[in-house]
């Protein structure tokens, strides 16, 4: 009987840890029956995850069950508010005293928040006292504001490091100690030449970064450290050149590092990738395509089977390759075959007529083609839109007169998925060969590109 007793015991205690509730609880002064959103904070994305609405004093819940993940999360209130908070199954309970990001956040619950927002306001505030006697030393590099306005300087760095060792060394279970300690800045020492202290804080950036630690990936913490790796590179009156040879080197010692532990190695390709492609660094494109080591890894989970689908694309479509062939109908029911186009120059152009980058273009594209020369230039545009009507009516506001293609299946048609287009818009320049020129990545260099080829 007492055997059953402690079974039914046991069986009570597990059904109330499952069903466990935890809560947010917020208020945001001035933002009264609205919206606000719950994201999940993993790297550069954001994810919505629950949504909820402000009473008349801007008070709000999120509930959060036994299964909801720990990590980083934002809350959006107003239009240009993000709050930051860390998640590790407790409550959490705070106060905004605005809707802007400059307005104050005060921590009333949440023993990983307390610890979190006592290490932001203690650096911001001083590395805010450290840019204005940066200032001063600028401006008096003698004298006797030299000597108090260094020892001051150094006291500030100083309160960063240890301020932040102590956070972390109190509260060592803690997910805000695990980002603290890769957060926190480093600081050179400050008798060194501005080259010295360059590479001081590149061999020292990533000290006491963990690449095993798999939790940071719940964070931005990671791909921030990871940028600001990248910047030290960086160097006044290097060559464009020079500096994408630079960067590649940064490139290689951050994949070395992160090739430890395969979830981080994953995330860290994934998002030079996504970095690279953004600003149009196709040599670091190409490098990360050719040099990976995704085939080392040993797990072949779905993320690296797309990475690898994604290495190949790139690397087919690298500077100098030739572009994937296809033959279509256009708007006027013509059959347009890449490859038969004779012009000098084709002009690729994957767009929509939703997209406001890519109308932004059109004009560009429109001083340089002309219709009766297309033995110069040929533009293809080929529309991402899957709504006919809405392409048509832009084809016709705009007055484009190039070859114009809409496979009207939306990222899923044919020559849209052979070209791996994932943004908008997309553009490739290829010579009479169709051998891919460039890849300009907007209307700057677009006209760069055009100017130099014309």
């Amino acid at each position: 009987m007492r055997n059953i007793f402690t079974l039914f015991l046991l069986l009570i205690i597990s059904v109330n840890l499952n069903s466990q509730t935890f809560s947010i609880n917020g208020t945001i002064e001035g933002y009264n029956n609205a919206n606000v959103y719950l994201m999940r904070i993993l790297g550069e994305k954001q994810i919505i995850v629950d949504t909820a609405f402000t009473s008349t004093n801007g008070s709000f819940e999120f509930s959060l069950d036994n299964e909801f993940p720990m990590g980083m999360y934002a809350i959006k209130g107003g239009a240009k508010q993000i709050i930051e908070i860390l998640y590790n199954k407790e409550n959490i309970r705070f106060v905004s005293s605005g809707t802007g990001n400059d307005d104050n956040v005060q921590i009333i619950e949440s023993i990983e928040n307390l610890i979190w927002y006592d290490y932001l306001y203690l650096k911001g505030l001083n590395q805010y006292k450290m840019e204005v006697i940066e200032t001063v030393l600028f401006n008096y590099p003698d004298g006797e504001y030299l000597t108090i306005s260094t020892e001051k300087y150094i006291q500030l760095q100083n309160h960063i490091t240890d301020r932040s060792l102590e956070l972390a060394e109190n509260n060592p279970e803690t997910f805000a100690s695990r980002l603290i300690m890769v957060n926190k800045p480093n600081f050179a020492p400050f008798n060194l030449s501005n080259e010295e202290k360059q590479t001081y804080l590149i061999k020292h950036h990533f000290d006491e970064t963990d690449f095993t630690d798999t939790l940071l990936l719940r964070s931005n913490i990671l791909n921030s450290k990871i940028v600001n790796y990248l910047s030290l590179y960086q160097r006044p009156g290097l060559t464009q050149e020079q500096l994408e040879d630079r960067l590649i080197m940064a490139v290689d010692t951050v994949l070395e590092k992160a090739l430890i532990e395969q979830d981080v190695y994953e995330f860290v390709v994934e998002f030079l990738i996504k970095g690279f492609e953004t600003i149009g660094f196709e040599k670091g494109l190409e490098h990360i395509a050719i040099q990976n080591q995704l085939n080392d890894l040993c797990v072949n989970t779905e993320r690296k089977a797309k990475l690898e689908d994604k290495m190949e694309l790139i690397r087919k479509l690298s500077i100098g390759k030739v572009a994937p062939d296809f033959s279509t109908i256009d708007i006027n029911g013509d059959t347009i075959r890449l490859s038969e186009i004779k012009s000098e120059k084709t002009i690729l152009v994957f767009w929509a007529s939703w997209c406001p980058h890519c109308i932004d273009i059109m004009p560009v594209l429109q001083e340089y083609y002309k219709p009766e020369k297309n033995d110069k230039i040929e533009i293809v545009a080929i529309s991402i839109d899957a709504n006919e009507q809405d392409f048509e009516e832009a084809v016709k506001t705009h007055g484009l007169n190039w070859i114009n293609i809409a496979e009207l299946k939306g990222w899923n048609g044919p020559i849209v998925e052979e070209y791996g287009i994932a943004a908008t818009p997309s553009i490739f320049i290829l010579d009479k060969d169709k051998k891919i020129l460039s890849k300009p990545t907007n209307k700057v260099k677009l006209r760069k590109e055009l100017e130099e080829e014309h």
